[in-house]
């Protein structure tokens, strides 16, 4: 696969401050590939794609897009408007005096032929799913419409990606669900890159390929975001994508670690019920809380660490099934799903 984009070992140090806002960053997104810069505030996710977008400079490190060099110590740098990038803005950035169409048609004026302009306007209109409301304005449509007109904006001149901050930002829960999926389906149908960013981890979940997490400038973790949820390298990357029980354990020395007290961080959907309580890697619990949440149950177990009563004791959440019912006080007997394993 080719690449639309290459960072390669960014870094940026704001006056007055501490620590570097970036600090050697690299990432790549591929051809066609859609990448989801997660962080929280502080992390550097937005000054990394303002430098992206050629709106802030780089104290050293490379940009290339396109194949061409648009930021390095031995070239030129390109100005913004020269790097052929289009930008979803985080409240759309209309212009409320043009209609749908003619917001679409402002970024095709390099188009010499007239024909050749609307026939792209209409397939990009066509694409985003906004037939019928090409004489709408701005202010006529919904938050979801207007989400799509700037996505089908960005997207009309064939840029070589598209940079979304905090697409879903502005949008109530039930709409931002349907709209996650439409604008997937529309990137994709496009053939074109994307590079968002974004807080929201559940949002980075459902639309990215590959997610790229940064911590206090530094990158933390890039991966698919199975791969970032269910095998994060560190502490922080587990932490941010949901709920973790630390668990402390025993370890036994070998090739990569010494012996000695620990813990391990396992989610709860990780975790299964069985009846099995043989052998080692299970835990037995006292269930002291049930909250139900929709499809599943919140279950918080009472576990002991060790193997007499004088251990220590921990809490353990997993999730069940709401077919499954546990009363407060019952016994059960925990072990990681084999889909944790694999």
């Amino acid at each position: 696969m080719s690449e639309s984009l290459i960072v390669e070992e960014i870094t940026k140090v704001f006056p007055r401050t501490k620590r570097p806002a970036l600090d050697k960053v690299s990432i790549s997104l591929g051809d066609g590939e859609i990448m989801a810069l997660v962080g929280e505030s502080g992390s550097g996710k937005t000054t990394l794609l303002r430098i992206i977008a050629g709106l802030e400079q780089p104290d050293s490190g490379k940009v290339t897009i396109g194949g061409e060099i648009v930021f390095g110590a031995e070239s030129k740098t390109l100005l913004p408007e020269e790097r052929n990038i289009g930008f979803v803005f985080q409240d759309y950035a209309l212009f409320p005096h043009l209609n749908v169409e003619k917001n679409i048609l402002y970024g095709l004026h390099k188009i010499a032929r007239k024909a050749e302009r609307y026939k792209r306007a209409a397939y990009i209109i066509n694409l985003a799913g906004l037939e019928g409301l090409e004489k709408r304005f701005p202010h006529e449509l919904s938050g979801g419409q207007q989400q799509r007109v700037a996505l089908a904006r960005a997207l009309a001149p064939k840029p070589n990606f598209i940079l979304l901050d905090e697409p879903f930002s502005n949008l109530d829960p039930v709409r931002k669900e349907t709209l996650r999926d439409e604008l997937r389906t529309i990137v994709k149908e496009s053939g074109i890159s994307a590079l968002i960013v974004t807080h929201d981890t559940r949002d980075a979940l459902v639309v990215a390929d590959t997610l790229a997490v940064l911590k206090e400038g530094r990158l933390q973790q890039v991966g698919s975001p199975e791969r970032v949820y269910f095998h994060s390298t560190n502490e922080y990357t587990a932490s941010l994508f949901g709920k973790v029980n630390r668990i402390p354990c025993q370890l036994l020395e070998g090739e990569n670690a010494p012996s000695g007290v620990s813990e391990i961080l396992v989610r709860p959907a990780d975790l299964e019920i069985t009846k099995d309580s043989s052998g080692d890697g299970h835990i037995v619990g006292k269930v002291v809380s049930s909250n139900f949440r929709g499809d599943f149950h919140e279950v918080t177990l009472e576990c002991s660490t060790g193997p007499s009563e004088t251990d220590s004791v921990t809490n353990v959440t997993i999730y069940v099934g709401p077919e499954r019912s546990l009363q407060l006080g019952d016994t059960v007997t925990v072990k990681r799903s084999s889909r944790s394993n694999s």
